[in-house]
């Protein structure tokens, strides 16, 4: 009788001869295999290449449609820039001291006479020439914080309280 170690070895090698010849004759018995493994690594390639190329048309049309957006968005601001130009040189020539001085005369008018049209009203105990005042800031009142005197042993005390009571609380030990 053999040894088991040697039958074990035979077995082994036994099991590989077959499989070497399984796998001989399946390569043997399907010779288009390497075709098909060809084509389909070509066509994952083409595949790949036209998401990439897809990927890249993307971002191209993406770019070029907000280089469009900026640029429209840049001609309506220059637009509204120069019609606020516009607007503010039309206010000042409403503006303007010869206009206002014909309006004025439209609506009745006249420049005040010294002597008949001006009024002076004196009050007794007003300084003109006075310095004007000037308010003293307050400064804000300030408010004290408590110091933080909370230390770790104090808090993990307060959790350990904590704990303890809620336990009494689900036992009902009141």
């Amino acid at each position: 009788m053999l040894p088991a170690m040697l039958v074990y070895n035979v077995d082994i090698m036994a099991t590989e001869e077959k499989r070497s010849t399984v796998i001989r004759h399946t390569v043997e018995e399907y010779p288009w295999r390497n075709q098909t493994q060809w084509a389909a690594t070509l066509t994952l390639v083409v595949i790949v290449g036209i998401i990439i190329g897809a990927l890249y048309l993307i971002q191209s049309t993406t770019t070029t449609t907000t280089a469009r957006v900026l640029e429209q968005m840049t001609d309506q601001r220059d637009r509204l820039v120069r019609e606020n130009e516009r607007l503010n040189a039309e206010i000042a020539e409403m503006q303007s001291l010869p206009r206002m001085q014909t309006r004025a005369a439209e609506l009745g008018f006249r420049p005040a006479n010294p002597d008949e049209d001006i009024m002076y009203v004196i009050v007794e105990g007003y300084r003109y020439d006075r310095p004007p005042s000037t308010s003293t800031p307050t400064p804000p009142p300030t408010q004290t914080i408590a110091a933080y005197d909370d230390t770790f042993s104090g808090w993990m005390q307060m959790q350990w309280d904590s704990f303890k009571e809620q336990l009494s609380e689900w036992s009902g030990d009141d």
